[in-house]
C-alpha cells in the first residue's frame, strides 16, 4: 500500500483586494462594453471591418480587466492523500452454516471473495488507496485473510454497531469507501430492518458508499431451538409450565419428538408437527419441583439429515426453585400436651404450611352409628399420605407414633427413599415411639441417628418416666439447632436455666456420624456413653432428627410460668427445621456465583464462603472444588479440580477462565471442626445468543445499505464497485507570476482603444 508521491502543478490566482461584489460589477461592466461595442456594428456593412473593430474593444476590456483582477500563475508541489476503504467481513456463529450439499461454510466462501477481489484491492491502492480488513460480530477487530480462515465465534453479529465503531475508527481520516461482506443476519439494533436512525445518522457522516455482498444459499434445512420462554424461579411443589419455539427451515411436514432433560436425566418429552417448510411451532413442558435448588434444564430436538447446524437443536437454562413455605406432615400417634404445642407454634407460623393428623381409631375399629360423630372420626389416610404426597412435604414429623396398627409399615421403604433423596424426617419419643414403635427392625432403622437394636418394646429398657434436665454436649454447643444465642456462655446459661423434662426413649447407642446435641445426665447407652436426649444426622441428600422425649414443651410453656420468655420451645423448632430442610442460611460450607448464565470466553467467578457452628469465619479452610459437566450422572470425571484456602474472613475467590458452551456443576468439599460438609452450584455457558434463532440467510439490511449510500449490492462476489477518489492538496509553493503588473498592459489597453475609436471616426460610426 504505497503513498502516492508529490507533483509540480501550477494554478492561476486572482491578487486583486478588491473585494468580491466589486470584482463581479467590473466583470460585468466589461461584458456590457464587449457586447455594446458589438450592437453598434451590426449596420456596418463591411463585415471584415466590423469584426476588426469589435476584435480590438475585446482585446482592450480584456486587458483593462486583466489589470483590475490582478491574475498570478502559482506553480508548486501537490499530493494526493491516500485514503481508506474499509472492508468488514461478518464472522458471527450464523457463518459456520453450510448449504445442504455439504459444500463450504458461509466462512469460507466470504474469504473466498475477499480472495478473488485482490485484484480490484491492488488497483485501488495503486489509485491512492489503502484496503483495511476487519472482523465483525459482537465487536468490530482488525484482521488478514488468514486471520478469517479460523472458525467463525461470534455470538452476535451487529451491523449496524460495526459501522458505527467504523466511523469512530476513522474519524479525522479520510475514508474512500466500506464493503460489507455477512449473510445479512443481523442480532444487533437493526434486527431485520428497516435501518434505525443510529445507523442512518452514522452512514451520512461517512458519506461514502457502502457496498454489500451477502453470502448464503438458496435452499436450507435447519431444525432449531429457537427460544426456551421460562422463569428465572420457581416454587417447590407449584407446577410450571416451561415453553420452546421450535422453528424449521426448508423442511417437509413432518413430526419430530423434543426432550426436557434435567441435569441430564430424561423429564418429558413431547411430539410436535411442524407444518410446513417455514414452520414456527409452541411446544410446552409441565413440571412441579419437588424440592429447592439450581437446576440445569435442556430442550433438545433431534438431529435431521442434512441440517445446516446441529449447535442449535438444543438449548440449556437454569431453573432455581426455592420454598414459598415449608410443608409439614405432622403425624401424631396420640393427643398429648406437647402435641398441642408443637401443633400450635407451626399453625401460627407464615413460612410453614401444616398438614397434621391425628390418630384416634385405627381402620378396624367399630363404625359409630352417628353420623356426625363419623364425620369427626376418618381411617387414617396412609396410602394418600406415604405414596401419592409423600414427595410434596419438605419435612415429616412422627409425633409419638407407633406404625404398626394402621398399615404404613409397606410404606417405609418409600419414605427411607424421600428422606434419602433430600426429605427430612424429625421423630419425637413417647410411649408409642422409637423402640415402642417397632422403629427397629423397621425400614426407617438405618437413618435414624439412633441404633435401637436389642432394645425391648416395653418396660423401662425401652422408656423411662423420671425426670431430668439433659444436658447440652460438644457438639451441641455449637449446632445450629441448639444455638438459643451466638454467645457460647449465654447458649448454655440458657440451656441450663430450662425446666426438667419427664420421660425417656432408651437407645443402643449413636450410629455412625451421628451427634447428639442433648444428653441424660446420668442415663448410659449400651456402650457407656451419655444417652441421647436429641441426635441428629445426614441420611443420604436429607436428614433426620431424634428427640426422645415428648415433654419439650415443657421449653415454653413451663418455662415462662418460671420466670423465663418462654420461647425456647419455639426457637428450639424454628432451628430445627430450618436445619432439617437444608437453609441455605445454615449452611456452614457456601459456593457462591456472581450469576447463573455466562456467555462464552466470559470467566465464572465463584466465591468460597466458610463459617464455624457459631457462623463465625473459619479461616485458613481448605476447600476442595470440582467442576462437573451437569447433563451427565457421573461425578467421578472432573472436568477440572481446584484448590482455595479461605482467608481471615473465612472467605476465598477464584476464577474459572475458558469454559466450552454447556451446563456445569461446581461442587466443594470441606471438613470445618471436624465436620465434612459439601456444597454445589450449578451454571450454564450460553453457546450462543439470539445469533443461531434463525441461521437463514436475509438480504434486506444488505441491500437497504447499499441503496441508501449509492453502494452496489451483489451475491458472492464483490464485483467492481466505484470508492471516492483521494483528496488533493497543495504542499508547497515555488514560484508566483504576476502575469498583470507589466505597464506595457495598460499602455496596451488604451492604445487599443484609441485605435478603435479612430477607425470608428473615419468609418463615420462617432
Amino acid at each position: 500500500m504505497n503513498e502516492l508521491g508529490a507533483a509540480t502543478d501550477w494554478r492561476v490566482v486572482l491578487g486583486s483586494h478588491l473585494g468580491a461584489r466589486v470584482l463581479v460589477a467590473v466583470s460585468v461592466a466589461a461584458g456590457l462594453a464587449v457586447l455594446l461595442s458589438a450592437v453598434s456594428l451590426f449596420w456596418e456593412r463591411r463585415r471584415g471591418r466590423a469584426a476588426f473593430l469589435l476584435f480590438l474593444r475585446t482585446l482592450a476590456v480584456g486587458l483593462c480587466l486583466l489589470v483590475a483582477l490582478q491574475p498570478n500563475v502559482e506553480f508548486g508541489h501537490v499530493t494526493r492523500v491516500p485514503n481508506q476503504v474499509a472492508v468488514l467481513v461478518d464472522t458471527s456463529r450464523s457463518m459456520t452454516v453450510k448449504p445442504p450439499d455439504g459444500g463450504k461454510s458461509r466462512s469460507e466462501r466470504a474469504v473466498d471473495a475477499l480472495n478473488a477481489a485482490a485484484p480490484l484491492f491492488d488497483r485501488w491502492q495503486r489509485e491512492g488507496h489503502r484496503v483495511d480488513v476487519y472482523s465483525f460480530g459482537e465487536a468490530l477487530s482488525p484482521t488478514t485473510n488468514e486471520g478469517l480462515r479460523g472458525p467463525a465465534k461470534g455470538e452476535a453479529s451487529r451491523i449496524g454497531e460495526a459501522l458505527t465503531e467504523l466511523r469512530g475508527r476513522y474519524a479525522g481520516r479520510d475514508l474512500g469507501g466500506v464493503v460489507v461482506i455477512s449473510d445479512g443476519i443481523d442480532t444487533g439494533r437493526i434486527g431485520g430492518g428497516p435501518l434505525d436512525g443510529e445507523t442512518r445518522r452514522t452512514i451520512d457522516a461517512m458519506a461514502v458508499p457502502v457496498h454489500t455482498v451477502l453470502i448464503g444459499e438458496q435452499a436450507l434445512r435447519d431444525l432449531s431451538v429457537a427460544t426456551v420462554l421460562a422463569d428465572e424461579f420457581a416454587f417447590v411443589r407449584t407446577p410450571i409450565k416451561i415453553e420452546a419455539i421450535i422453528r424449521a427451515s426448508g423442511l417437509q411436514r413432518s413430526q419430530v419428538e423434543v426432550t426436557l432433560s434435567r441435569d441430564g436425566r430424561l423429564v418429558d418429552s413431547r411430539t410436535v408437527l411442524l407444518k410446513g417448510a417455514d414452520a414456527e411451532e409452541k411446544i410446552s413442558f409441565d413440571w412441579t419441583p419437588d424440592r429447592p435448588g439450581n437446576f440445569v434444564f435442556e430442550i433438545a430436538t433431534p438431529v435431521l439429515r442434512g441440517e445446516a447446524l446441529a449447535s442449535n437443536n438444543s438449548q440449556v437454562f437454569t431453573l432455581k426453585v426455592i420454598r414459598d413455605r415449608v410443608r409439614v406432615l405432622h403425624v401424631c400417634g396420640r393427643p398429648s400436651w406437647d402435641q398441642r404445642f408443637l401443633r400450635s407454634m407451626l399453625r401460627l407460623d407464615p413460612n410453614v404450611d401444616l398438614v397434621s393428623f391425628f390418630i384416634l381409631r385405627t381402620e378396624t375399629d367399630d363404625r359409630p352409628l352417628n353420623e356426625r360423630e363419623e364425620m369427626a372420626l376418618i381411617p387414617f389416610p396412609h396410602k394418600e399420605i406415604f405414596e401419592d404426597q409423600l414427595k410434596s412435604f419438605d419435612l415429616l414429623i412422627f409425633d409419638n407414633f407407633n406404625f404398626g396398627p394402621y398399615h404404613v409399615e409397606p410404606y417405609l421403604p418409600g419414605v427411607r427413599d424421600y428422606i434419602q433423596a433430600g426429605g427430612a424426617l424429625a421423630m419425637i419419643g413417647g410411649e408409642l415411639s422409637f423402640a415402642s414403635g417397632g422403629y427397629g427392625q423397621s425400614a426407617l432403622g438405618d437413618i435414624l441417628p439412633i441404633d435401637l437394636e436389642q432394645i425391648p418394646p416395653t418396660g423401662e429398657r425401652s422408656f423411662t418416666k423420671d425426670s431430668f434436665k439433659p444436658k447440652l454436649t460438644a457438639e451441641g454447643r455449637s449446632h445450629p439447632i441448639t444455638s438459643l444465642s451466638l454467645d457460647v456462655h449465654t447458649n448454655e446459661g440458657r440451656w441450663a436455666g430450662l425446666p426438667p423434662l419427664e420421660g425417656i426413649n432408651r437407645v443402643a447407642r449413636l450410629r455412625p456420624g451421628a451427634s447428639a446435641l442433648l444428653a441424660h445426665p446420668t442415663l448410659k447407652t449400651e456402650g457407656g456413653q451419655p444417652a441421647p436426649v436429641l441426635a441428629v444426622t445426614d441420611a443420604g441428600k436429607g436428614r433426620t432428627l431424634a428427640l426422645l422425649t415428648d415433654t419439650a414443651w415443657h421449653w415454653g410453656f413451663v418455662a415462662a410460668g418460671a420466670g423465663d420468655d418462654g420461647r425456647t420451645f419455639q426457637r428450639f423448632w424454628e432451628n430445627a427445621i430450618r436445619w432439617l430442610v437444608h437453609d441455605p442460611a445454615l449452611t456452614l460450607l457456601r459456593v457462591e456465583l456472581d450469576k447463573v448464565e455466562y456467555r462464552r470466553g466470559q470467566p465464572v467467578t465463584a466465591r468460597v464462603r466458610s463459617r464455624h457452628a457459631d457462623y463465625t469465619p473459619a479461616g485458613s479452610t481448605e476447600v476442595a472444588l470440582q467442576l462437573f459437566a451437569a447433563e451427565t450422572v457421573e461425578r467421578d470425571k472432573p472436568l477440572r479440580s481446584l484448590e482455595a484456602t479461605t482467608g481471615r474472613d473465612g472467605e476465598a475467590q477464584l476464577e474459572l477462565a475458558g469454559l466450552a458452551a454447556g451446563a456445569y456443576r461446581l461442587t466443594g468439599r470441606a471438613t470445618i471442626d471436624g465436620r465434612v460438609l459439601n456444597e454445589e452450584q450449578t451454571f450454564v455457558v450460553r453457546p450462543e445468543g439470539r445469533e443461531l434463532e434463525d441461521v437463514v440467510s436475509r438480504d434486506a439490511v444488505l441491500r437497504e445499505l447499499a441503496t441508501a449510500t449509492g453502494g452496489e449490492f451483489s451475491t458472492d462476489v464483490l464485483g467492481t464497485p466505484p470508492v471516492r477518489k483521494p483528496r488533493e492538496i497543495r504542499v508547497g509553493s515555488l514560484q508566483t507570476v504576476q502575469i498583470w503588473s507589466h505597464p506595457g498592459l495598460l499602455v496596451a489597453a488604451l492604445g487599443l482603444l484609441a485605435c478603435e475609436w479612430a477607425m470608428r471616426r473615419r468609418a463615420g460610426h462617432g
